[in-house]
């Protein structure tokens, strides 16, 4: 509106003393978000607590971790045979103290390529702002709604993605974990990486 404004009172051609500048201040708002079990299964329960300790929404992605999540509150994880708007994105699951619960590395992925995206300049809101799956939820929070992210990242190797039919490997989860991470500190995000 403001510049606009300008343009009418310049007649639709602005000189060089016209500048418009837009502050947004809010209050910090810390997202919280759990992918993969520990290197040392003993480490469990030290890695939930400070997880569950930290303020903000909580995000967990991966079906060992969110068991391992559900174990330590005394809860269950109900999975929603909902697939959202993207069949590619396995269902999101729900859990008491627990704002969303994802599959993993299929999931993550997708999320970087909008965090990418959105950095780039290419515009895909129309489809993480509006779609309900997993990869988009997570979208929402980390790109909208969160101020300062926390990553607790587990460096337990996935039995399951020892196939070598998957192409899926152990460096996957923390590319996928640094990549984010530049990509929303570019953003303007406060990160900060903790691997267990």
């Amino acid at each position: 509106m403001i510049v606009d404004e300008c343009n009418r009172l310049y007649e639709g051609e602005p000189g060089d003393d016209t500048t418009v500048a837009a502050v947004r201040i809010r209050e910090r708002t810390p997202v919280n978000l759990l992918m993969g079990p520990p290197a040392d299964p003993r480490d469990a329960t030290k890695m939930m607590t400070l997880f569950f300790s930290k303020e903000g929404k909580k995000i967990v992605c991966g079906g060992t971790t969110s068991q391992i999540a559900a174990d330590y509150l005394h809860e269950t994880i109900v999975t929603s045979l909902d697939y959202g708007t993207d069949p590619a994105i396995p269902p999101v699951g729900h859990m008491k103290g627990v704002d969303l619960v994802t599959e993993g590395v299929i999931t993550m992925s997708r999320v970087v390529e909008y965090a990418k995206a959105f950095v780039e300049g290419t515009d895909l809101t129309n489809l993480w702002s509006v779609q309900t799956d997993g990869a988009s939820q997570i979208a929402q929070l980390l790109f909208e709604y969160a101020t300062d992210i926390n990553f607790f990242i587990g460096k337990a190797i996935n039995p399951a993605h020892q196939n070598p039919d998957l192409p899926i490997t152990f460096g996957i989860k923390i590319r996928l974990v640094q990549e984010l991470s530049e990509y929303l500190e570019k953003m303007g995000k406060q990160i900060k990486v903790s691997y267990f």
